[in-house]
């Protein structure tokens, strides 16, 4: 669980979103706030895509493992902003031994993809639902954005990333790198 801005107590996922939450509304205009924060997700997940390529070799450069860490946090942490700034409810993050023993979960690259591709899905739920906030496609976007996060712990799993504590340090940067100066 990541610390409040200065380190003291934990903070759960979901009061971190509301904290983050307010800052980002003061330094955005409100208008598209829904879309602009689906596509910060959609961009954080590729940012992780990018990271884990130049990690293993597969890109024109190369990148350490803490890069894959802090672009996974990202990716958890923009989920809960998400689903804060579309006024859903996520569940505090999945028991680690619960997707330990379930062994659907693929390796290694193939689970990388798998989030991106889990992203995607929300990304077109939110677009099918962005004209009935309250109907059946709403509820989908819903679960899969839960899926992200679900996807995303298994991902750190798989790779042998203490997603807590990844999150933790992304909180500490998050809030001590300052932020644009406020709209007026």
């Amino acid at each position: 669980m990541p610390t409040d801005p200065y380190g003291l107590t934990p903070v759960p996922l979901a009061a971190l979103a509301a904290q983050i939450t307010q800052r980002l509304r003061e330094h955005f205009p409100a208008r598209k706030e829904r879309d602009r924060q689906v596509l910060a997700l959609a961009e954080e997940t590729g940012e992780l895509m990018g990271a884990y390529r130049r990690w293993t070799g597969q890109a024109r450069r190369t990148g350490p493992f803490s890069d894959v860490a802090a672009e996974l946090a990202d990716v958890v942490i923009t989920a809960y902003i998400t689903a804060h700034v579309l006024d859903r409810v996520l569940p505090e993050p999945p028991d680690l031994a619960e997707l330990i023993d379930d062994h659907t979960h693929p390796g290694g690259d193939e689970q990388v993809m798998h989030l991106f591709t889990i992203t995607g899905r929300f990304v077109q739920a939110h677009l099918a639902g962005r004209t009935n906030a309250t109907g059946p496609a709403d509820e989908v976007a819903t679960a899969h954005l839960a899926d992200v996060v679900a996807a995303a712990y298994a991902t750190a799993t798989v790779h042998g990333i203490d997603l807590a504590d990844a999150i933790t340090t992304k909180t500490a940067v998050l809030f001590t790198r300052g932020w644009r100066t406020p709209r007026t």
